[in-house]
């Protein structure tokens, strides 16, 4: 194998572009020392590579961009192109400080918060994707075919994750046509977002490699399924004790982590599902979770909780809590630490755990789904942001609700005024 000519020292910016700074191998060392310079504005730019014009950057300031020595992925040589080295990387200030608008940095942060009243997170991810270019006629959905006809772009994606120390659980067929779910394992929970991040990138590199194009977009055609990102969270305590399920039902922490991420639901999915092209999927009977609810075992919940078996011992190491209104248009760093801030809440607050909703809410009688206090989730972008507006500086900080502002902002923007937004959306995501 030839070593890699130039390294890639990237972060996923408030657009969840994977955005960053090329430098020769031989600077490599130097770049891992002091970092690069970076523009603050950068972390603005939206999907369409336009620039928010209230953003709070300017043409002003400068910040660097720190790579993650034990982060990286060497995607392979292809098509006369050298190996490449790619390196994860936080965005700090000049003097490397904390800087409110790098996500990767947010999650650390909260994950310390969380750790500080005695848990924390592991979490598993599931994306869903369409990958265009195939040429097998589409099978039916979960067929065999469909599974066989990415199984070379799959191994080879197995074999480049491998350079990372990583892999997938499962790459499978799904509903839509050529469309496909992967799912990631169980890590900590700034490892999973940093593994998710890689395993996007190298499929994207990899299906390009084949003349395929990969989308992780939420909605790339309205007539088709959309893509959602299932996020599994589980707590864990100190000593390395799962928290999460007893039984079939969640822990009394468990519950309240699940009550403040529910009652603070339209705050969260501006964080979870970002987009305009995020709410075309968003609706009743869909499996999309589109209520505030939870269900044990339920996928029309915004939380399904998933028991899984007992251990012998009668614990439940297994058990997760899967939010549901997320999809791949999500800063995956930002929307772990919207859910951690909103799951705080609830721990500090001591909510009780949720009613389980053993059947999907849609079905429900207007009496009987309003003496359960149950509703859909923000049915919009700007009714999202406007419930997060009234958390999100409390949460992360008054610069970085500027920024992600302009930056959600200006992606309506982009949707209003070009008629290919949701083409060009589907991409870069």
């Amino acid at each position: 194998m030839s070593s890699p000519r130039f390294a890639f020292l990237g972060n996923v910016e408030l657009s969840a572009i994977f955005r960053g700074r090329s430098v020769p191998i031989e600077l490599l060392d130097k770049a891992m020392k002091s970092g690069m310079p970076w523009v603050p504005t950068n972390v603005c730019l939206s999907a369409s590579n336009t620039i928010p014009p209230d953003n709070p950057f300017g043409p002003m300031g400068e910040t660097r961009i720190v790579p993650d020595p034990k982060r990286s992925v060497v995607l392979p040589k292809r098509d006369g192109r050298p190996e490449m080295l790619v390196h994860l990387a936080d965005i700090t200030q000049h003097d490397g400080a904390f800087w409110e608008a790098c996500g990767r940095s947010q999650l650390k942060r909260a994950l310390a918060d969380l750790e500080a009243t005695g848990y924390k997170l592991k979490v598993g991810f599931e994306h869903e994707l369409y990958i265009y270019g195939l040429t097998e006629i589409s099978s039916s959905a979960y067929a065999l075919p469909g599974s066989r006809a990415v199984s070379e772009l799959a191994a080879a994606v197995f074999d480049t994750l491998e350079t990372a120390g990583t892999r997938l659980d499962q790459f499978m067929s799904e509903f839509g046509q050529h469309q496909f779910e992967i799912s990631s394992p169980v890590r900590g929970a700034l490892r999973a977002a940093d593994e998710a991040v890689i395993a996007r990138e190298v499929i994207r590199d990899a299906a390009s490699g084949r003349g395929l194009r990969a989308t992780f977009a939420p909605k790339p055609d309205l007539g088709q399924a959309g893509s959602g990102v299932h996020i599994h969270l589980s707590l864990w305590d100190l000593d390395g004790n799962p928290v999460t399920g007893a039984g079939d039902l969640p822990t009394g922490p468990a519950g309240s982590f699940i009550a403040g991420i529910l009652a603070q639901i339209d705050a969260v999915l501006a964080f979870t599902a970002p987009t305009p092209n995020s709410y075309d999927r968003i609706g009743p009977s869909s499996w999309v979770g589109a209520y505030n609810c939870m269900g044990v075992k339920n996928r029309e919940a915004a939380v399904r909780f998933v028991p899984r078996p007992a251990a012998e011992d009668g614990s439940n190491p297994g058990a997760s809590m899967e939010f549901r209104v997320s999809d791949g248009s999500a800063n995956p760093y930002i929307a772990l630490a919207a859910l951690v801030r909103a799951g705080l809440e609830g721990l500090a607050d001591g909510l009780p755990t949720p009613q389980s909703i053993e059947r999907d809410p849609a079905t429900f009688y207007v009496d009987e789904i309003d003496a359960l206090g149950i509703r859909q989730v923000a049915r919009s972008l700007p009714a999202a942001l406007a419930a997060a507006e009234t958390v999100a500086p409390a949460w992360f900080g008054d610069l970085f609700w500027s920024a992600y502002g302009s930056v959600r902002r200006n992606e309506m923007n982009d949707a209003a005024n070009s008629p290919h937004y949701g083409a060009q959306l589907a991409r870069v995501i």
